[in-house]
């Protein structure tokens, strides 16, 4: 079977495609007399009465052009997370939606390698509403790749282009709401470790893993339907950065730190919009349903929403910014580095050619050797030591949970990773009262001031005196189990 061919997905901000055509690359086919392809097809929204395909994760679409007509689908993740429904009935399905695309495709050249961009727009309608969206794609044969990345980052650089995860189409259909695509848990995807891979290899397999969690989540923080998606696009942003950290012995600190520079940009309007949720959620919404809420609580919910409102609108601005797309780029560009035994990104070739099992063991010893030291005093530790025990017991989950293929004590690793998360979840409940606390400080007077700063500090106080209580359970059910990885690696 041949490789499928390399594929690179942009979004345009509206008014993009008159910028893509009077961009340097086409005004130079145009004066060479090149001409460039008209795309032009009509599109149908189809579903079964049921609504079998969307359920299952799964758009489709009947698309007519000059070749003819055809049923395609599309995964409305970016990736498959169930099977297809059945195609075998298509003269059964409903239309739910009807459109057109059109563009230009041009056949470019880029450093000796053909690259095909097409340059669009997707149209759907459906009763009275409309949703349009530009897009811009890029494809080339898998040898081509790096050509085709050296075409797109000169791209990004000149044009308001945006990073999607998903097909034009998917997002057209969302504006809709024929289609509302999950939060995405990075346990539903696909993700394997072979016994014999190298520590180079685990590390792309894991980032690529760690990416394909972020890219299913952008469209749900998007849409802002499910405060879940939010959550899980920042903890595939923390998986990756912790993976990057997990695997820094063999990498070249150069080559590092522009993408974290990065990553730790993109993290900060993530971590405050998730502030909020968890902050308005699980505290203030509570406190209003109860009989007598305080005073000035409605206020202060009031004051909350807007804050959310404009977290939201900041995470967007991120997500939506050139800066993104190239940083995508960057990220995946360093993946294909890794594989590649690039020493322009590994400091350490000889480490990166080695076996990841050893590697692992030595690592997952070393990180549950902190946890350890930290967590047998916890009865004694104050609220910031306990912070410094979750940070500990979070690298520990992740890198349990990137690694434990490699063992053969799967039940055991199972065991392992969900008493390390009861405590993890203990520790993050402790942690959100005290992000919580800060958040009232800066909106409200001294609790002793106001009768809402006051509700809000005796709930905190009441939570945070729960889970320590049952902080000791946890731990005393963690440091029961046996580590899955003893023995392995060792000699």
């Amino acid at each position: 079977m041949s490789e499928p061919p390399a594929l690179l997905r942009f979004g345009l901000a509206p008014g993009g495609l008159a910028l893509v055509r009077r961009h340097a690359v086409f005004a130079e086919r145009k004066s060479a007399g090149k001409r460039s392809r008209v795309l032009k097809s009509s599109l149908s929204l189809l579903d079964t009465p049921d609504r079998s395909f969307a359920a299952a994760g799964w758009l489709c679409l009947a698309i007519a052009d000059p070749q003819g007509r055809r049923i395609v689908t599309l995964p409305i993740a970016g990736v498959a997370l169930d099977t297809v429904p059945s195609l075998d009935a298509i003269d059964d399905l409903d239309t739910l939606a009807e459109g057109t695309l059109s563009g230009q495709v041009h056949n470019l050249t880029q450093d000796g390698h053909a690259v095909m961009l097409q340059s669009y727009k997707v149209q759907l309608r459906a009763a009275d509403q409309r949703a349009t969206y530009e897009a811009l794609t890029l494809q080339a044969a898998p040898d081509a790749a790096m050509a085709m990345d050296a075409l797109a980052a000169a791209l990004v650089r000149d044009l308001p282009l945006r990073w999607t995860g998903t097909a034009p189409l998917v997002q057209a259909a969302c504006h809709l709401g024929m289609i509302e695509p999950p939060p995405v848990r990075s346990a539903i995807l696909d993700f394997a470790l072979p016994d014999d891979v190298s520590v180079a290899a685990a590390f792309a397999i894991v980032l690529r893993h760690c990416l394909a969690q972020f890219d299913a989540n952008l469209l749900p923080v998007l849409r802002d339907r499910d405060q879940e998606g939010v959550h899980q696009m920042r903890v595939a942003l923390r998986r990756l950065r912790s993976a990057i950290g997990l695997f820094a012995p063999i990498l070249d600190n150069n080559a590092l730190q522009p993408l974290l520079d990065d990553l730790r940009w993109l993290g900060a309007p993530l971590g405050r919009k998730r502030d909020l949720d968890v902050f308005i959620t699980e505290t203030l919404n509570p406190l209003r349903s109860q009989a007598n809420p305080p005073k000035r609580l409605q206020h202060l919910a009031t004051i909350l929403e807007d804050h959310r409102a404009a977290a939201q609108v900041a995470l967007e601005s991120a997500l939506n910014a050139p800066r993104l797309a190239a940083l995508r780029l960057a990220l995946a560009r360093f993946v294909a580095a890794i594989e590649s035994g690039d020493p322009a990104v590994l400091a350490d070739t000889d480490a990166a050619a080695g076996p990841a099992t050893r590697f692992a063991a030595a690592l997952l010893r070393k990180r549950h050797k902190k946890v350890k030291a930290l967590g047998r005093r916890h009865a004694e530790l104050d609220i910031p030591a306990l912070h410094e025990l979750r940070i500990q017991a979070k690298k520990l989950r992740y890198t349990a949970e990137f690694f434990r293929l490699l063992f053969a004590r799967r039940k055991t690793s199972r065991r392992f990773i969900a008493a390390l998360a009861h405590l993890q979840d203990c520790l993050g409940m402790l942690n959100d009262a005290d992000v919580g606390a800060r958040l009232v400080r800066d909106l409200l007077p001294a609790a002793g001031e106001d009768p809402a700063a006051a509700a809000i500090a005796a709930w905190f106080a009441g939570r945070q005196q729960l889970q320590l209580a049952q902080l000791g359970e946890a731990w005393d059910s963690f440091a029961a189990i046996k580590p899955f990885w003893k023995g392995a690696g060792e000699g």
